[in-house]
């Protein structure tokens, strides 16, 4: 290739780029906005999108239907645009175009998300490669938008995006916020295939007896062939975890389970028929191929089939059930990103599956079917009452970390999870019914569900982070691991957490922060 022919096609060349969507991505949806006083920009977008535009085009493509209903002008909708990219400029973002459907849905319009029309005006207008571009929004259909063509879709906890969690495709990585999604880009410019190249790395790795970390819904799990005893052991000793906590096997079909247990009750049937694949994990008599190591001895077998694409394909690919606690050092706060595995186990797996963010943020329900009645033996992302609508009623753990009677008499701890301490930071953790009065001295923080968990009047004086601005218990467990994790990096003197409603995935999450704790202070 001669040089006038290289330097035609580096002229020539598509760029990536990333396509956002606006309210509720790079700025607070604050409803129908058209008065530039009321934007509220997060945080972390200009950190997000400086990186972001060192390697790719920006451009922002945003929904407007209240233009078609009357709500706003579109004169006050480029107002706002025109204001924000004066604000971003000023950081030195450029913004390549903002565009604007300003249609309803039922106007039957072709430029509405997830309609790819932007997408294809810029690839056409800026010489755009598609293939190798990314959609960042917190809504479904900001994932869906340009799939047709090549565009990687990628879904955001902020604005709305709790709200819709349960309508998107298990398939889309998830994300606390734009900065964690920029840098999950950043790491992985060929996403789709970066991480087919992983999940074949990690199964070639558990088939030869090794570990392999990766993402499920729940938390990331730290992964050996479920039916080589030799290959468990080497779980427990990179946990530094004891051989009396037993490990829960995962599965990618319901043939899978019949292999690990003795009989599928029909509760077992009717459960794994309405939850599977979820976060719900059954404890049955276990079958003879069974290791004693995974059960810790016991007659029981804690078994469930995870929904993230990724685990269920590692699965496959591996050809045996896998054996997976959380990814990280035994009684440590658990991992929901790939970064929280690097940061308590680098070297001590063999490979490490990078899919973003876990969407359900605590562990799963462990339901134990061995005894006169189902029990739950720990709390997670199946309620009790989800549980008893299909299978009638079940008695529910204490939580206090006893061992549960088994129907043969024997006491045995029969999920991990159980141990009266467990998920800790080394920071000092207290758990609270209200954050304290705190001498100003003191290097502290607290963790709250939503603002009115601490009003403007509050003396608190600590750092004080917000689990979810709109008080959802989904949302605020999707982010609690994360925000203790960063919390226990900044050499605090303290944690406060406030207990969450008892309800739903909050009782999840009273118990992890029970178990957490140092002490409880009502």
């Amino acid at each position: 290739m001669n040089t006038v022919t290289f330097l035609k096609r580096l002229l020539f060349r598509k760029r990536p780029a990333v396509f956002l969507d606006r309210d509720g991505t790079i700025i607070e949806d604050v409803g129908a906005l058209g008065d530039p006083a009321d934007i509220r920009v997060f945080p972390d977008t200009g950190r997000a999108l400086g990186k972001l535009s060192k390697k790719y085009d920006l451009f922002v493509v945003s929904n407007q239907g209240a233009v078609s209903n009357g709500i706003l002008t579109i004169t006050q909708v480029n107002e706002v645009n025109r204001t924000l990219t004066e604000k971003l400029a000023a950081q030195g973002i450029t913004i390549k175009e903002w565009y604007v459907c300003p249609h309803d849905r039922k106007d039957g319009c072709q430029c509405i998300k997830p309609s790819s029309y932007f997408l294809q005006k810029a690839a056409k207008a800026y010489a755009i490669d598609l293939k190798r571009s990314f959609f960042i929004g917190d809504h479904p259909h900001d994932a869906y938008t340009g799939k047709e063509a090549g565009v990687f879709g990628m879904y955001l906890f902020s604005g709305h995006g709790a709200r819709h969690l349960q309508e998107l495709d298990p398939a889309v990585p998830v994300f606390p916020g734009i900065l964690q999604a920029a840098d999950w880009i950043l790491k992985h410019p060929h996403p789709a295939r970066d991480l087919a190249k992983a999940v074949r790395a990690g199964a070639r790795a558990l088939k030869k007896g090794g570990l392999t970390a990766f993402p499920t819904e729940t938390v990331y799990g730290l992964g050996a062939d479920a039916l080589d005893s030799k290959a468990a052991e080497k779980i427990f000793k990179a946990k530094e975890r004891p051989f009396n906590d037993p490990l829960i096997s995962h599965v990618a079909s319901k043939k899978d389970v019949t292999r690990l247990v003795k009989k599928l009750s029909s509760e077992a049937e009717a459960l794994i028929d309405r939850f599977w694949p979820g976060p719900l994990t059954l404890v049955m008599e276990k079958s003879s191929i069974v290791p004693d190591v995974i059960t810790a001895g016991t007659k029981t077998v804690a078994v469930r089939m995870p929904s993230h694409p990724v685990a269920l394909d590692l699965i496959r690919r591996a050809g045996c059930p896998v054996a997976a606690p959380s990814a990280n050092l035994f009684g440590r706060t658990s991992p929901t990103c790939a970064e929280h595995v690097r940061a308590q186990l680098e070297g001590k797996y063999d490979v490490l599956i990078d899919g973003g963010y876990c969407r359900v943020g605590v562990e799963s329900t462990v339901l134990s079917l061995v005894g006169k009645l189902p029990r739950i033996l720990r709390p997670g992302g199946i309620s009790q009452e989800e549980i008893e609508a299909v299978i009638g009623p079940c008695l529910s753990n204490t939580g206090d970390g006893s061992p549960i009677e088994t129907s043969d008499g024997n006491k045995d701890h029969q999920s991990p999870g159980m141990l009266p301490s467990h998920y800790a930071p080394k920071t000092p953790f207290f758990l609270v019914a209200k954050l304290p009065v705190e001498d100003a001295g003191t290097k502290c923080a607290g963790i709250i569900l939503g603002p009115k968990e601490c009003p403007p009047e509050s003396p608190f004086t600590g750092e004080l982070r917000v689990l979810s601005p709109s008080s959802d218990l989904k949302e605020a467990a999707a982010n609690l691991y994360r925000v203790i994790q960063e919390l226990d990096k900044q050499g605090l003197e303290k944690i406060y957490a406030v207990r969450m409603p008892h309800e739903g995935i909050g009782i999840a999450m009273n118990d992890r922060l029970t178990r957490a704790a140092e002490k409880s202070v009502e």
